[in-house]
Parts: structure tokens; C-alpha cells; sequence
């Protein structure tokens, strides 16, 4: 088994070049650019531009929708709310922006399989970013899959005209260089091969700084369903198709004269210019015929039936991909199938999330026994609306309003405190203008 870097240079790099093809074509679905129906070889321009337009978002919306729920809002660190550890990891959540960069790295999750957390170190501080899998690969330890044995990270610097590799394995890391071009000037379209040392090997204390957050069986979360969008852009390609010929329906006259009155021959080709008055010009003993339209009415119904299945198979509201009506039980169905999705996509991404966050008080030297938590939105109440519904549910069922605080409205201690002083405040304004004496405060 490889232990070094410069062992598992080869190994890593042959894997992420293995897999590069499959993500790239689910980059591909999340991004809006799935591929063209009905792609002929000889294709020509004008047709590719116009089935570039049957195209639908459905596997980015799907994702969009999910991540929606996914919400990281701040860190705690077992119970102690003033410890070092949480000062300092307040301080890395800010600096590194973590909740856009875990926002990232679960989309990305979603979209593509697997992202990528690495917390490196600069100017002595800990900087934690979010890693696609076009650039990041780990071999993962088998009793916990988000660690890893060993990692890559591969990258192109087009200014410099160099490829870069950086591969850790526990206690070292070492980086690797290569030219863009091969020796035959060619640019390299894989990660594998040619790649020398560029330094000595480093040393750090702790394992491998890379984790990953894969998700649901290493799958992305449209990509079982692939065929069902494949299936909505073809019928679309088809309705927009049939509405294109309406503009240009068959037409036929009849009873053309072939001389006019003077009897010269008559050029209709010159005479029936592509202008909305042609035919009226027309005499008026010439017959025109039309071919009938098509009715595309079926075909928009079977876009949305399509619609409706993909949202089925997914368990998303359908408002998510069709903005029509859906009933009440129906539309609560999936809306409990998207938050049971969200919770068990939310509880994948706390373990490695949290390790990241381990990694970055290893490196302030800061070792606590408590436990690292992020912590999350609740996927059933994400919303302003969503969140007052469940605040008066939760009220009437004789929670606090601390509780409700910081376990719907998910206040922060502090911004717990400020809202407690600022009710007291509106309390005392309140019975300052009605006159009401407060229980307990008469004067003898």
C-alpha cells in the first residue's frame, strides 16, 4: 500500500481521470447545459441554436431546491458559549466566509456526487475552502469515508503555463509540477503523468486536512432520474417544433395565370415577395390554400405530466419545476418528502464540516475535549412565513419564547439577550401609555 506522497501521486491521479467524463456530464445537468435532443452529425447551426432552446434547468432547480434547506448558520462547542474554542472558531466562521463556502460545498455535493473541505493554513491562520471534484480527489479511510488516507489537489495556471499538485497523506504533504504542454506542444486534457517534485517534502501535525461530503450513495441527487430530463427536453424540442412550422404552415395557389392581360409572362416569384401584403395584392379569382394547424395543446399537457414526474420521483413540490395549482394534500406530501431529503442531506455534511472546523483549531493550537457542532436551520421552517407558523405552534404548545428564540428563529445567545431587553422595554412603553400599573409595583 502507497504511504508517501510521490506514491500516491499516480494512484490519485489515474482515479480522478477515471471518473472525470461521468462528472463532467452531470456538471452538465446542474448547470443548465444538459445535453442537445435528437443531436444529428450533421447537424447544421441554425437547428443546434434552436434545440438549445428546448433545455430546462429541471436537475439545477432540484438542487437549488434542496440546498434551500440546507442552511449552515454558526458553530457551538459543547456547552461553555464563552470558551476559547468558540471565540476562536466565531472568528474562523467570519473570516472564511463558511456560510457561503459550506452553501458551496453542498451544492456541489448535490450536483456532482462529492465536494471537497480543506483547511490549509495562511499567515498562520487557518483558511478553509470549498473544492469541486474536477480538482480534488481522496482516498477515502473505509471506517470513515468523509476522512481520507490520502489526497490530491490539481490545478492549472495558465499564466505560468504550469500544471500544480499538491498530495497530502497523514503528517506530510509535498507538491508536484509539470508543464502544460507535452513535448509535442499538445495541451494535456488528463491529470495523469510527467509530474516531478517542485520542493521538499513539508510536515504538519495532525491527518490529512481533506475532507469529503459525498452524498446519498455516491450519487447526485438527479442522477437517477437522468431519463425523465432527457424525456422533458425532448417532448419540448418536439412542441417548439410544431409551433415553429405554425409560422410557416404549407400554402398553395390556385388558378394561377400563367400571362397577364397584355399577354406577357408573368415572374410570381418576383411578384409574391415575403411581406404580409403579398397576398393581398393579389386577383381576386386566385385561390388560396393553407394547411390546417396543429393543435399543440397535448403536448403541453404532457410537458407537465412530465414535470409532475420528475418532481414525484424526486419527492419536490411541484411548484418547484411547474408554477400551476396542486392540491393541498398532494403539495404537503412533497413538501414532507423535500425536508426528510434536506434532514438526511444535512446530518451527511455535519461530520465532515466539523472536521474541517477540528483541523482549523488544530492549527490555532487550541485542543478542546468538547464537542465541535455545526449547526443548522431546521429544514421544516426556513422561511419568514414558514418560521412564524411554527413560532405560534409552538407558543400555543406551551414552549418559551427563549426556546422558540433559538430553536425557530435560531438566535444567537447575544441576539437572544438583546431581543429579552428590547420586549422588557416595549412592555414597560406599553403600560406607560395605558396607564397600567405593573402587578406588584403600588405604592403604600
Amino acid at each position: 500500500m502507497a504511504t508517501t506522497p510521490e506514491e500516491w501521486l499516480p494512484i490519485l491521479t489515474k482515479r480522478m481521470d477515471a471518473r472525470a467524463p461521468k462528472i463532467a456530464e452531470l456538471r452538465q445537468y446542474a448547470s443548465g447545459n444538459a445535453p442537445l435532443p435528437e443531436l444529428g452529425k450533421n447537424t447544421r447551426a441554425s437547428w443546434e441554436a434552436f434545440r438549445k432552446k428546448a433545455r430546462t434547468d429541471y436537475a439545477g432547480l432540484a438542487c437549488q431546491s434542496i440546498a434551500g434547506r440546507i442552511v449552515p448558520i454558526g458553530v457551538e462547542v459543547g456547552t461553555d458559549r464563552n470558551s476559547p474554542a468558540v471565540a476562536a472558531l466565531r472568528i474562523v466562521w467570519r473570516d472564511n466566509r463558511l456560510s457561503v463556502v459550506f452553501r458551496d460545498v453542498i451544492r456541489t455535493m448535490l450536483a456532482v456526487r462529492v465536494g471537497y473541505l480543506i483547511t490549509g493554513i495562511r499567515d498562520g491562520e487557518p483558511v478553509i475552502t470549498s473544492e469541486p471534484p474536477e480538482r480534488v480527489i481522496t482516498a477515502p479511510d473505509p471506517t470513515q469515508p468523509w476522512r481520507a488516507r490520502a489526497a490530491l489537489k490539481a490545478w492549472r495556471d495558465n499564466d505560468a503555463q504550469k500544471d500544480y499538485a499538491l498530495v497530502w497523506v497523514p503528517g506530510a504533504r509535498q507538491r508536484f509540477t509539470r508543464n502544460v504542454k507535452t513535448d509535442s506542444g499538445t495541451i494535456r486534457g488528463t491529470v495523469t503523468g510527467d509530474w516531478v517534485s517542485d520542493g521538499e517534502v513539508e510536515e504538519f501535525d495532525g491527518p490529512v486536512p481533506v475532507f469529503a461530503v459525498e452524498n446519498e450513495d455516491g450519487r447526485a441527487e438527479f442522477e437517477p432520474h437522468i431519463d425523465v430530463i432527457d424525456r422533458i427536453n425532448l417532448g419540448k424540442l418536439q412542441r417548439l417544433v410544431l409551433t415553429a412550422y405554425q409560422a410557416f404552415k404549407a400554402r398553395a395557389l390556385k388558378g394561377l395565370p400563367d400571362k397577364d392581360e397584355e399577354g406577357n409572362d408573368i415572374d410570381w416569384a418576383k411578384r409574391l415577395d415575403f411581406a404580409p401584403g403579398a397576398l393581398i395584392d393579389l386577383p381576386t379569382e386566385i385561390d388560396v390554400w393553407e394547411s390546417d394547424a396543429v393543435d399543440i395543446r397535448p403536448l403541453l399537457e404532457g410537458e407537465k405530466t412530465d414535470a409532475k414526474d420528475f418532481a414525484a420521483v424526486m419527492q419536490l413540490p411541484v411548484a418547484t419545476f411547474v408554477p400551476d395549482n396542486q392540491s393541498a394534500e398532494g403539495a404537503k406530501g412533497a413538501h414532507k418528502g423535500e425536508i426528510q431529503r434536506a434532514k438526511d442531506r444535512r446530518d451527511r455534511v455535519k461530520a465532515p464540516m466539523e472536521a474541517a472546523l477540528l483541523a482549523a483549531l488544530r492549527i490555532l493550537g487550541i485542543d478542546d475535549d468538547e464537542t465541535v457542532e455545526v449547526k443548522f436551520e431546521n429544514p421544516e421552517y426556513v422561511s419568514m412565513a414558514e418560521k412564524a407558523t411554527a413560532a405560534a405552534q409552538a407558543k400555543a404548545g406551551g414552549k418559551s419564547q427563549r426556546w422558540i428564540d433559538q430553536n425557530i428563529w435560531n438566535m444567537s445567545p447575544g441576539e437572544i439577550d438583546r431581543e429579552e431587553t428590547d420586549r422588557a422595554a416595549e412592555q414597560l412603553q406599553t403600560l406607560a401609555l395605558t396607564g397600567a400599573i405593573p402587578s406588584g409595583g403600588t405604592d403604600s
